[in-house]
């Protein structure tokens, strides 16, 4: 009998299996997560904010309202919170003053590596309880594929 996660490994089910996967270690980290948004006064719009500026370095209001499929006004408004929060900062560009571009404060970076941590610790424990082998074949599947992407990884 045919099973969907036997091979053959065509891309698309290599997408399906890594979505499963992500899922699952995802989901298992979501409630650990909500108490760390709770805690921090946060929405998950507003730390997928921070995290997408993190990776830009900077954004524009313009920016980040497409990457989160919001009105700029309201990217705008929440940007305030986060300035006033001491999340974020805003700057005069400098080759348009009337765009502004927002950075992280050093508050801004602990914020987004403390909820990296929380995912990465909750995938750690799920990943523990493989056995070393398959765990070992994953890591070398994985890492074969950053260095395909020319991905860095964060060192610990």
């Amino acid at each position: 009998m045919f099973h969907k996660l036997d091979p053959p490994y065509t891309p698309a089910r290599v997408a399906q299996l890594f979505n499963l996967v992500h899922s699952e270690l995802m989901g298992q980290s979501m409630e650990t997560l909500l108490q760390f948004l709770q805690r921090a006064n946060l929405s998950m719009p507003r730390l997928v904010s921070l995290m997408h500026i993190q990776r830009q370095r900077e954004a524009t209001i313009s920016s980040l309202s497409e990457h989160l499929n919001l009105s700029p006004a309201t990217t705008s408004q929440m940007i305030d919170q986060l300035v006033q929060d001491g999340l974020v900062e805003r700057r005069e560009a400098p080759h348009d003053r009337r765009q502004k571009l927002i950075s992280l404060t050093p508050a801004g970076e602990a914020v987004v590596a403390e909820a990296r941590q929380i995912r990465l610790n909750e995938a750690s424990r799920s990943l523990s309880k493989l056995p070393p082998e398959l765990l070992s074949q994953l890591g070398q599947a994985l890492s074969a594929a950053c260095r395909e992407w020319q991905l860095t990884a964060v060192e610990d």
